[in-house]
């Protein structure tokens, strides 16, 4: 049986085609993987060095990627080299053959160009921020709709320590990073402690596209996902002094930030940028969340 399989006509170029195409979806998967889910992200950390923050892959990582599915066909060449060039003589293997070269080679150099390379794939390390100031102004008043399409306002947000921050839902950049540290602190932190991100795309972020996201991301019942008419998100932002522009490609360049808000409904920290240690967010919301009212 294995014999006969061995020497069939078809074996060669079956896989050949089978490495061309495994390879053709590995490279699918680097260009549109990054911000699926928390599992994908973890796999792509893991297994090509992405990082979220720099939006680049490690070289080393990413070339032997692309470089196995070649090396595998010429292999296959070399060992059965009349099979397959029979094969591409034929009237299907002039139609197959060519069509999944150019379909693998062809989403490689798309890779490629696209510049999310960097040789040693993680970016350097972040210098060590400063301990943000214990404010206590009162939080900017909004009323905007959550992902379940009920009206939430600031008022909505007292009683209870709560975490804001400003990403989108079509991000691939730091928005994943922001989530990830947020849900850290879920675990981690307080129970009563609420969990709000305010989306910088109202125009396409509606409440259906952020419900879709929060499932993408196991985001559970303590988690706000916030969009409104624009103006009045713009506004919000605006209030909390983040910074962000639309890029021509539809990207949104912004700053990353991480409010920390207290029972009373008023500002306690800001965290601007991605510096701040963890372990520091999470110490000053579990003592928001002794503090007290």
């Amino acid at each position: 049986m294995v014999r006969r399989l061995l020497g069939h006509p078809l074996f060669a170029p079956a896989l050949a085609g089978a490495a061309l195409a495994w390879g053709s979806l590995v490279v699918a998967f680097l260009l549109t993987g990054p911000g699926w889910a928390p599992w994908t992200d973890r796999l792509l950390v893991a297994c090509f060095g992405w990082n979220a923050a720099t939006r680049h892959y490690r070289l080393d990582a990413l070339l032997l990627a692309l470089l196995q599915p070649p090396l595998f066909v010429a292999v296959v060449a070399g060992l059965y080299g009349e099979d397959l060039r029979a094969f591409l003589g034929s009237r299907g293997g002039r139609v197959v053959g060519p069509l999944t070269s150019t379909v693998f080679l062809g989403l490689s150099a798309y890779l490629l160009i696209t510049g999310e390379v960097a040789v040693g794939g993680t970016a350097p390390a972040l210098p060590a921020a400063g301990a943000p100031i214990r404010e206590g102004r009162p939080a900017p008043a909004f009323v905007l709709v959550d992902h379940h399409g009920r009206a939430v306002s600031d008022q909505d947000l007292r009683g209870a320590p709560a975490v804001l921050t400003f990403v989108y839902a079509s991000c691939h950049a730091t928005c994943p990073v922001l989530i990830g540290r947020l849900k850290g602190l879920e675990r981690t932190g307080p129970a009563s402690a609420r969990f709000v991100a305010v989306t910088l795309d109202p125009e396409r972020d509606t409440p259906a596209a952020l419900a879709a996201y929060a499932t993408r991301w196991e985001l559970g019942p303590r988690w706000r996902l916030l969009t409104g008419e624009p103006a009045a998100v713009r506004a919000l932002a605006a209030a909390y002094g983040v910074q962000w522009a639309r890029r021509p490609d539809g990207e949104i360049a912004h700053e990353n930030a991480v409010v920390l808000l207290d029972r009373a409904g008023r500002v306690a920290f800001t965290y601007r940028g991605l510096a701040h240690p963890e372990a520091r967010i999470a110490a000053d919301l579990a003592w928001l969340a002794k503090e007290p009212g």
